[in-house]
């Protein structure tokens, strides 16, 4: 994250700007409309999933490398 003017020790989340003729909502209704943001707290975003953690775990990483051929991977090319 970057910091923010305000928090010099860089623990204040980042904010996306506002799209331009964005509407603001608080609704949880309003989601699923085009051109509405809709502003949740901490407690209703995580009801709906967004701090889920869904990455791969290092061992389900090293096993999806396991068909790799060696001299297959191309390392970033």
């Amino acid at each position: 994250m970057s910091r923010s003017s305000n928090d010099p020790h860089g623990t204040a989340p980042t904010v996306a700007p506002m799209p331009s003729g964005a509407v603001l909502s608080d609704s949880l209704t309003d989601l699923l409309v085009a051109g509405v943001v809709v502003e949740l707290d901490a407690s209703e975003a995580e009801a709906l999933g967004a701090f889920e953690e869904t990455a791969l775990g290092e061992a389900d990483a090293w096993d999806a490398n396991a068909d790799i051929e060696p001299g297959e991977a191309r390392h970033g090319q």
